[in-house]
């Protein structure tokens, strides 16, 4: 998740140590008092009739009004399960200029670049050094081998970008995570794995293979463990959430990913001791994977069906940015409705199966699973972004495209949760209005955040959720353009895995199949995490 710009094409790396950063545009501290955050996030969703389309076609004309096909769900929840749809209820709204590039504060836009040609912004490469890098050290004190020092180059000044919201001195990743490996070479392994995974998923050649040391990095995770209660609580956590992200980058299977998250839920539920920043760091990266990888591969999040609440408050910071949490976004107090929403579907297999054997027992778990899904879809509708009353507005619009994205990611989100549940736990048809609409706006949505130029790490799931239900072409070009753009800036395999597998769903689309993406994923291979 980084600030650091977007670039339309793989521009070519470099790692060294010794690259100069390009210049920095700090954020500046002029302050524009706007209207109260709530009434300014409502305009942005809100499109304009005076604005001409920005794609043509992305309008209601080729959709089914009535939404009649049949279900291969079943009619298990009725349509009156749910509130109305507010304030979209009954038509899918034309996209316009406004619709994508929807700002924070109303201001006048004179051209907007073609859809499938976005301009990178001036020096703006997630692959150069990152400003805020500028007095790293050479690595020299983490290891002699110049390849290794290369690598772990790459780890702080490009790959940890990619992994935050927020690109300031405190980058978790080399705050927290990086100066552990100074002292364990378990840590360090597991970085060398991940960065070296991610260069050659580049096509970046190295003298040490990523298979071979995240090898190591497994072997000395079975030592550490063994060590029991003697070994390090946040050392043992770095490791597991470090060979995550290597599974993430590589596309890895969800047998490997569960295996990781059960460990490290054993870990945090053994081992009590002071929660240190780096811990709560750690448990918030969990937070995050194990809900991603239940909606993922339709499972229930190990930490169980009763979300954590968060721990952090808003900022009282008037700077907009120090509001972003740097691995949620602003998706922090939306982050336990999706927790809850990825428990629905395990529920929602538990009623069928006990259909036939207990009845009683099924109108009951239905009745209650129709009371939840109802409460989380009323919430999700109701749910807003939290910012300071006065939001900061700069005259630098690298800094407010930076906050247009952000925004623009929760409500991908917002819109995504709201078509998993039409589609995945209402089994709506896919034509239906009710998961059109919504598969609109989480497109609108995602396209915003690359055209801002913004953080993307957490943009895979509710733009693969959006995609498989798109029907129509502009939709369908639309999740492409995204595809592209977010495999360009984030070069992991699981983005690749997840577009064929898009690709693969309108194909059989287009020959009159109704197929679900899981089962096209499973007969492919391509079963990967989203996020």
């Amino acid at each position: 998740m980084s600030a650091v710009e977007s670039s339309q094409s793989r521009p070519h790396v470099t790692s060294d140590p010794n690259h100069p950063p390009p210049p920095h545009v700090q954020f500046q501290s002029q302050h524009s008092q706007q209207n109260g955050f709530s009434n300014v996030f409502m305009n942005a969703r809100q499109s304009s009739s005076s604005a001409s389309p920005v794609i043509d076609g992305w309008d209601d004309s080729g959709l089914s009004a009535g939404g009649s096909s049949a279900s291969s769900c079943g009619d298990m929840l009725d349509d009156g399960s749910l509130p109305p749809l507010d304030p979209f209820e009954g038509h899918l709204p034309t996209c316009t200029a406004d619709d994508i590039f929807a700002p924070i504060a109303a201001r006048s836009k004179s051209a907007f670049p073609d859809l499938p040609t976005l301009a990178p912004a001036p020096n703006s490469s997630p692959l150069q050094p990152s400003p805020l890098q500028s007095s790293s050290p050479s690595f020299v004190e983490f290891t002699p081998k110049k390849s290794r020092q290369t690598l772990l180059s790459h780890f702080a000044r490009v790959l940890s970008h990619l992994l935050v919201f927020r690109d300031d001195p405190e980058n978790p990743f080399t705050h927290f995570i990086l100066p552990m490996a100074l002292r364990s070479q378990v840590v360090l392994n597991a970085i060398l794995a991940l960065s070296t995974a991610h260069m050659e998923h580049r096509g970046l050649e190295n003298e040490e293979r990523s298979l071979d040391l995240h090898s190591k990095a497994i072997s000395g995770l079975s030592n550490l463990i063994a060590g029991g209660d003697k070994t390090n609580r946040d050392e043992v956590l770095a490791v597991i959430m470090l060979l995550v992200y290597y599974e993430v980058v590589r596309g890895g299977s969800s047998a490997i990913l569960h295996s990781h998250l059960k460990g490290a839920l054993s870990i945090m539920k053994a081992r009590h001791l002071g929660q240190s920043p780096t811990g709560l760091f750690l448990e918030k990266a969990y937070r995050y994977f194990d809900v991603i990888c239940a909606l993922s591969f339709g499972t229930t999040p190990f930490s169980g069906s009763v979300p954590p609440q968060p721990k952090e408050g808003v900022s009282l910071d008037l700077n907009a940015i120090s509001a972003v949490d740097n691995l949620f976004g602003l998706m922090t107090d939306l982050w336990p409705l999706v927790h809850r929403i990825a428990t629905l579907l395990e529920k929602k297999t538990q009623i069928d199966s006990e259909a036939h054997m207990n009845p009683d027992k099924a109108n009951a778990m239905r009745a209650d699973l129709e009371a939840n899904t109802s409460n989380i879809a009323l919430a999700l509708y109701q749910w807003q972004p939290k910012l300071p009353g006065s939001l900061l507005v700069t005259d630098v619009s690298a800094d407010d495209s930076k906050v247009q994205s952000i925004i623009s990611n929760a409500e991908a989100y917002r819109q995504a949760c709201l078509v998993y549940l039409f589609r995945t736990i209402h089994c709506h048809p896919r034509k239906s209005p009710k998961v059109q609409t919504h598969t609109k706006h989480a497109l609108q949505a995602c396209l915003r955040v690359i055209i801002f130029t913004g953080p993307m790490s957490t943009l895979l799931w509710p733009l693969f959720t959006a995609a498989c239900e798109a029907i129509e072409d502009v939709d369908k070009n639309v999740a492409r353009t995204v595809f592209q753009h977010l495999e360009s800036r984030q070069g992991m395999q699981n983005i690749v895995f997840a577009s064929h597998v898009a690709e693969e769903v309108w194909r059989r689309q287009d020959l009159g199949q109704e197929v679900d993406w899981r089962q096209v994923a499973n007969e492919r291979g391509l079963s990967t995490v989203l996020g």
